[in-house]
């Protein structure tokens, strides 16, 4: 509840901090969230109005929950309504430069209802809730370290080909060529993050035809979806400068791969990590076992958040590497959680959700595996032995496929006491009719037709 007090403090310490702002070159504040189709939607203020707009926030209608994957509002979805408002409040820990060349700051958003209650299906505060349950000691909370980093695979392309789609740098997978031909625009996606203020680990090509990938630094879930938010708004913002349009989709074309918006975790008991260093299979201590096999039993349920696509279940399909399969390895990038060994340079042990892509709104990805993890931890099952090579090979008659649909994953999602009861009923009820109006829209297109429907996704159009 932000009461007037709390209301007031927010306006003197954005008062505080504008000056520092100004002197940087920064005029303006794009304020955004992310809503339940995976879309970043922003309000833009001048950035001297920051100490009332902290107090009082931007109007916002509920309405935006229903947009859906190309913008469009689904008329049977209970948000579909004209009435109502509340209030966008920038995070003012969160401010950072977007784009300093033009003045334009960038703050995550979280809403609140006139009377400065949060609003229950806010995706932020949603994931801000399950990471304080998740990490403050216990017995109020599981007293677990987490932290989370994204992966960001793009393309970059011009309209035209065969599928209506080109690539625009030319070069072989991983390759220095790609590299070569496509370097004034890396360095200048570089030069973006680092202005931005974005830790980041690694850029390079990816393996398909004019991919890239981008590996942005650890940090806390909150953080870490801030991170992701931001660096896909830099990513837009200087491929727009080129000339060229980037797509995130899941699915560009039938014969070309995917992009795919990994998630990595690691987790800690009282600083002890218990992904590593431990008796158990791949190293896993006891409560690393009980982490990864509540997190591989609740995968079919988490599709939803991880996937918001039609076209993201056709990325997870055998052979891609998309990890379509409900098991998990030591270093198998066909499972769909990969347990990655600790570095020899102190590196943690991580686990990697593979199934993820940037659809999915982050804060809600990352809360629904929180609320999975702080269940596996209170409830613990034992864990499967890990799967070698290929499961659709090696593991063909044990390894079970995930959903091949977004209605069957939909299934599972409504099914999940432990999302039901994290999310609560409203944001759980809402999240999925935001998904059956999404399968609802496939049904009305082939496959070529819903693959150009989200090309350039979230940009709607080819």
């Amino acid at each position: 509840m932000r009461g007037v007090e709390q209301r007031e403090a927010d306006a003197r310490q954005a008062a505080e901090r504008l000056p520092e702002l100004l002197a940087r070159g920064l005029r303006r504040l794009a304020i955004t969230f992310v809503n339940h189709s995976g879309a970043v939607l922003v309000k833009g203020v001048p950035l001297e109005r920051l100490p009332q707009v902290a107090r009082d926030g931007v109007g916002f209608s509920p309405v935006a929950d229903a947009f859906g994957a190309t913008g469009l509002i689904d008329p049977l979805q209970s948000l579909a309504r004209p009435d109502g408002d509340l209030r966008l409040v920038p995070v003012l820990d969160t401010i950072q430069p977007l784009d300093p060349d033009t003045g334009w700051a960038w703050a995550a958003g979280e809403r609140h209802h006139q009377d400065g209650r949060l609003y229950a299906l806010d995706q932020r505060g949603f994931c801000r809730r399950q990471q304080t349950t998740l990490t403050q000691p216990e017995p109020a909370g599981s007293g677990l370290g987490l932290t989370t980093g994204f992966e960001i695979e793009w393309m970059v392309g011009r309209p035209g080909g065969a599928d209506g789609w080109q690539a625009a740098v030319a070069g072989g997978p991983y390759g220095t060529d790609r590299l070569i031909e496509g370097l004034d625009y890396l360095s200048a996606l570089a030069d973006g993050l680092d202005a931005a203020g974005l830790p980041w680990l690694q850029l390079h090509p990816e393996y398909g035809s004019g991919q890239f990938e981008l590996s942005l630094a650890p940090g806390e879930p909150l953080q870490a979806a801030d991170r992701l938010v931001a660096a896909r708004l830099v990513i837009q913002r200087i491929s727009s400068r080129f000339g060229l349009r980037c797509s995130f989709s899941p699915m560009l074309a039938p014969d070309l791969v995917g992009n795919g918006g990994h998630l990595h975790l690691s987790a800690t008991r009282e600083e002890r990590p218990l992904l590593g260093g431990g008796s158990g299979a791949g190293g896993l201590t006891a409560e690393g076992e009980a982490l990864v096999a509540g997190l591989l039993e609740q995968l079919p349920a988490l599709l939803p958040l991880a996937c918001s696509l039609n076209v993201s279940f056709l990325r997870l399909a055998p052979g891609r590497w998309a990890a379509p399969f409900q098991v998990w390895g030591v270093e198998n990038r066909e499972a769909a959680l990969r347990l990655i060994p600790a570095g020899p340079a102190g590196e943690p042990a991580q686990l990697e959700l593979k199934v993820a892509d940037l659809s999915a709104n982050p804060y809600l990805l990352l809360g629904g595996v929180m609320a999975a993890i702080g269940e596996a931890l209170r409830q613990p099952r034992p864990l499967p032995a890990p799967v070698a090579g290929d499961p659709a090979v090696t593991a063909a008659d044990t390894a079970r496929r995930l959903p091949l649909s977004l209605a069957d994953a939909l299934v599972a999602f409504r099914g999940s006491p432990v999302l039901r009861e994290a999310m609560g009923e409203a944001l759980h009820r809402t999240v999925a009719e935001a998904r059956e109006a999404e399968v609802r829209r496939g049904e009305e297109l082939s496959q070529a037709g819903l693959i150009a429907s989200t090309r350039c996704w979230p940009l709607s159009g080819g």
